[in-house]
């Protein structure tokens, strides 16, 4: 029954593939600005008007709480209130833990919040200030500093005292959820066989940023039917465990698999998409994507040399000096801690977001701040530097109808951000004094 071809004809033929796809496994491999998540939407309206399987036995796997908001909300708007599960990984076993596992079904689980676990951290580093060095607490809570290996020492005694805590005030973490219920799966316990009984889809969103564990839960559910959306372009978080393998491997782990491409860009200018791909083009370990604009306009893509803060501060200006700069703009920061030079430019806290924070949104005017900030020396390893190009690539590819690289005018021979900022050589430099009136 080709149910969207008559209801439905807002999509395109790759979307459309997917929603009428009947494969037990379906890999989407989409690019950024591709319309996966209403195509997701689709598939699942697809589904619940067949009428042919259980609300109940679809969930639905995100990697935040907004994002299964949204796709929530979105199928709402489609098709109504429905029952189907729409969860975090952490809130999936969360929910399974405690309807099923024998020693929590008649109690609460009670689980640290990241709030908490930060002011545990933060009051270790304050009470421990001099094995660290001075180093301030906010750059070492950053989530993609590796505290672990920075100070192994130190994180193993946080580690310990971490454990202490959790034992004394008995409580679990979002980790433990997990390890908890694959642990479960792996034994073969009843509880997770019930667990494993109640579903019959899985539909796995930004899979490329699973770890390994939650890919061994995947297998071990052994759903009737498993759909997973990603782009291992945007693999960003390593510093979480998460690996590019679950993704770029999947034919290997499910097998026979229906690949699907979704590469038409409904986000960006054609010239954003090409700037976009330079850095990922330099990555050995990717899946080949040909991005076409679905868009077509005159935006500008360029760059910005800086030597020191006092000009940054300067280019603060001149984006202020710009109409409704507070809606149109977004700097784009590698961590929370180079946020804070920004602060002192008292440009408005709305314009600036962390790259990681970005993921997923889109702006029409995006300046990426390749000045300072990353915090890398280019003798990192392969796979560290490959993720970095792919935190570039998310950072690029958010920009709608204006891009700007900011650089240092003296480049070093080895910050990673300097290394970066040569792959632009040949895009226009743009004075300051001209910025304002660019848009």
């Amino acid at each position: 029954m080709f149910f969207y071809l008559s209801k439905y004809m807002d999509y395109n033929k790759e979307q459309t593939s997917i929603i009428e796809c009947r494969e037990k496994y379906q890999q989407v491999i989409a690019a950024a600005g591709s319309g996966k998540t209403s195509t997701m939407v689709a598939l699942l309206e697809r589904i619940l008007d067949e009428k042919t399987e259980d609300p109940r036995s679809i969930l639905v796997i995100t990697f935040s709480r907004k994002a299964a908001n949204e796709i929530r909300e979105r199928l709402q708007i489609r098709v109504g209130e429905v029952e189907l599960k729409i969860k975090t990984f952490h809130a999936y076993c969360l929910y399974a833990i405690q309807k099923f596992h024998p020693e929590y079904v008649s109690s609460t689980i009670k689980i640290i919040e990241d709030e908490e676990k930060e002011e545990l951290f933060k009051e270790y580093f304050k009470r421990e200030k001099f094995k660290v060095g001075g180093i301030p607490y906010k750059f070492l809570l950053e989530e993609n500093f590796s505290l672990k290996k920075e100070f192994p020492e130190i994180y193993n005694d946080l580690e310990i005292e971490y454990k202490k805590y959790k034992a004394l005030t008995k409580k679990l973490d979002f980790k433990d959820l997990i390890e908890i219920f694959v642990t479960g799966l792996r034994q073969n316990s009843d509880w997770t066989n019930n667990a494993k009984s109640e579903i019959q889809r899985i539909i796995v969103d930004e899979f490329q940023d699973t770890d390994m564990e939650q890919l061994e839960m995947i297998k071990l559910m052994d759903p009737s039917s498993l759909t997973v959306v990603g782009d291992d372009w945007q693999a960003i978080y390593g510093f979480r465990g998460a690996s590019t393998i679950p993704f770029l491997k999947f034919k290997e782990f499910f097998s026979p698999c229906k690949v699907h491409f979704l590469e038409r860009n409904y986000r960006s200018l054609s010239k954003i998409i090409q700037t976009s791909a330079i850095p990922i083009s330099k990555n050995s370990m990717n899946i080949k994507k040909i991005v076409k604009p679905k868009r077509e306009g005159k935006g500008f893509v360029g760059k910005i040399l800086i030597e020191t803060n006092s000009e940054l501060a300067i280019l603060t200006q001149k984006i202020q000096a710009i109409p409704d700069y507070k809606n149109k703009i977004k700097i784009l920061c590698r961590s929370n801690f180079r946020i804070s030079t920004y602060h002192q430019t008292n440009l408005d806290e709305n314009c600036l977001m962390t790259i990681h924070k970005s993921k997923g949104l889109e702006f029409e005017t995006v300046f990426v701040d390749l000045f300072s900030g990353w915090n890398l020396k280019i003798d990192e390893p392969k796979d560290t530097i490959e993720e970095e190009r792919r935190i570039l690539y998310v950072a690029l590819s958010r920009a709608k109808n204006n891009l700007i690289i900011l650089g240092n005018k003296i480049k070093s021979n080895d910050r990673i951000e300097d290394l970066f900022f040569s792959y632009f050589k040949r895009m226009k430099t743009l004075n300051l004094d001209c910025l304002p009136n660019v848009f």
